[in-house]
């Protein structure tokens, strides 16, 4: 029982945490209004910033005229997130309930400060956990994946609003960091076929471990934790996926010659992974210039190279993971090696794409935590 009194800030919003609740579960459902406010309270921050965004679209679209697609937010992989929180979200809960059944016996002799603990924390909803719960997940789920969308508008609207001005500095700047060497002529020569299609395959499932990810802190109950980590992730796509990648847009290694005009020093390697039988990177990214080409909008399906959303995500998956247990943070961080070496291998970034994505995630991984103290 010290362990919920005495850290009732944080283990409240653990998923162990918010099984052992009150045994006082009187009332069979909350009212709407409690959960409203509820899942305001606790997603503010999450509505704040997305609102803050998608003003920022609408200005760009109606006042500066600017043709962003708008009508496109919610198609294509933010579906995918909701679908797997219908599929994954009810086991969560039911591990949940099941840790609840074993932890309120623990809860029977506990002092009236201690549930008055909970009872602040969960309000009204204090009495009915459950209903809380997955309210909040449902509430979460929709908003992740609504801002993802605008994520993906921002994204895709690059070409509109600055198209690929920096590729030649960048190319500048890898050459000094690397002491003139392309790290991609480095890696061919290191990794044969075989851990060129497992680099291939682990590339690919990315977004589906970052789902994944999203769909595990949807149905965590709140907690500064939680909070600071779907924070993160978003205010990541925001400043580094939206701001960064429009004021430095760049189309990374493989489509350099076509946006620049210059024989491209990456074409060894285009080559090189052109003729490996069954690599999925050349065709998506054969399909991404064929959309751009044609216009046709897919979330996500556009050209930006600075700074890595894959290694930034990635990042964000290693930190919260590392919060969690030990053993799953260092598996996080050598998923984040294996995107980053990954990024550059196969020819979607540059390195120094990734390292700026590393660096810019700490800090706002840093400030994150800030603002979930002074105003969460």
């Amino acid at each position: 029982m010290s362990r919920i009194s005495g850290h009732a800030g944080q283990t409240a919003g653990e998923l162990g945490g918010a099984a052992v609740l009150t045994p006082e579960i009187g009332a069979p459902t909350a009212p709407i209004w409690a959960i409203i406010r509820f899942v305001w309270r606790d997603l503010r921050l999450l509505i704040l910033l997305g609102a803050v965004s998608i003003g920022l679209a609408l200005c760009t679209h109606y006042i500066f005229d600017y043709p962003l697609p708008f009508a496109k937010i919610l198609a294509g992989r933010t579906r995918k997130i909701i679908k797997y929180a219908l599929l994954l979200g009810p086991l969560l809960l039911v591990a949940a309930a099941a840790r609840r059944r074993w932890a309120l016996p623990h809860m029977r002799g506990a002092s009236i400060p201690d549930r008055a603990n909970w009872r602040k924390m969960f309000g009204n909803l204090g009495q009915n956990p459950l209903v809380a719960q997955v309210a909040l997940a449902a509430a979460t789920t929709v908003l992740i994946a609504g801002l993802f969308g605008v994520s993906a508008m921002w994204k895709s609207s690059i070409p509109v609003l600055n198209p690929w001005h920096w590729d030649v500095a960048l190319l500048a700047v890898e050459r000094t960091v690397h002491g003139g060497v392309l790290p991609q002529d480095v890696t061919r020569q290191l990794l044969g076929p075989s851990a060129t299609q497992v680099l291939d395959r682990l590339y690919l499932i990315w977004f589906t471990v970052l789902i994944l990810f999203i769909v595990w802190q949807s149905f965590r109950p709140p907690s500064p934790s939680r909070t600071r980590t779907l924070f993160a992730l978003i205010l990541t796509y925001t400043l580094l996926g939206n701001m960064a990648a429009v004021l430095l847009s760049s189309g990374g290694p493989v489509y350099f010659d076509r946006l620049v005009g210059l024989p491209n020093p990456y074409a060894e390697h285009t080559a090189y992974l052109a003729g490996m039988p069954g690599l999925r990177a050349p065709q998506i990214q054969i399909s991404i210039w064929r959309w751009l080409q044609t216009h046709t909008f897919v979330p996500f399906g556009s050209i930006s190279a600075m700074p890595s959303m894959h290694v930034a995500a990635t990042v964000i998956m290693a930190l919260a993971s590392w919060e969690r247990s030990r053993w799953l943070g260092m598996v996080g961080w050598l998923y984040v090696l294996v995107i980053l070496v990954g990024s550059v291998h196969l020819n979607w970034h540059y390195a120094i794409d990734g390292y700026v994505a590393i660096l810019g995630t700490l800090v706002i991984w840093w400030l994150s935590a800030w603002v979930v103290r002074r105003y969460a």
